[in-house]
């Protein structure tokens, strides 16, 4: 699989190519940072200001890969099959009619029984494909990185008002690309 992904990737990088390579996966996103590592004065116990409260919001995204841009939505609902699946419908009305475009995705179950007359209408009126990956392997995955990059590393380490948490979240990845960028080398 992971020479199939870098022979998308060379193709999708040419510029003459009609082929177009997206990333997507979904990924929550909580009020309060999370903690990679923490520390304590000695003998003290490690202590967090938890009077805010909690909560969480759920980003639906999709890396273009040679583009280097981001197409995502914000949800403060749990995300399901639906939410996908109109993502998804989305990506393919807005995807270059003259590329072919290939999606690669893992296996989480709100990604798959997606209706074929749904994935047929992609395909011939899109040229917009699913590529799933194998089970266990969210390294194959290039979005993942940006989740990580977005959560542990652009992310200001503070808590977020509950009532902001939208606005910060789309203000967060909304910079993608011109305030936050990755390289993939």
């Amino acid at each position: 699989m992971q020479k199939s992904l870098n022979q998308l990737r060379e193709a999708a990088k040419k510029e003459n190519e009609k082929m177009e390579l997206l990333y997507f996966d979904e990924a929550g996103v909580c009020n309060m940072p999370n903690v990679q590592r923490g520390w304590s004065p000695l003998s003290k116990p490690h202590r967090a200001d938890a009077s805010m409260g909690r909560k969480r919001v759920n980003v639906l995204g999709a890396l273009n890969y040679a583009a280097g841009t981001l197409a995502f939505e914000v949800h403060e609902h749990s995300v399901c099959r639906q939410d996908v699946l109109n993502f998804l419908d989305k990506q393919a009305r807005n995807s270059a009619r003259d590329k072919l475009t290939v999606v690669v995705l893992d296996n989480a179950s709100i990604h798959h029984h997606i209706d074929p007359n749904t994935l047929e209408e992609w395909m011939v009126r899109d040229r917009f494909i699913l590529l799933f990956l194998p089970p266990y392997s969210p390294e194959l995955n290039l979005i993942e990185i940006l989740w990580k990059q977005a959560k542990y590393h652009w992310r200001s380490f503070a808590t977020w008002a509950k009532q902001d948490l939208l606005q910060e979240v789309q203000a967060l990845f909304g910079g993608f690309g011109t305030k936050f960028k990755l390289s993939y080398a």
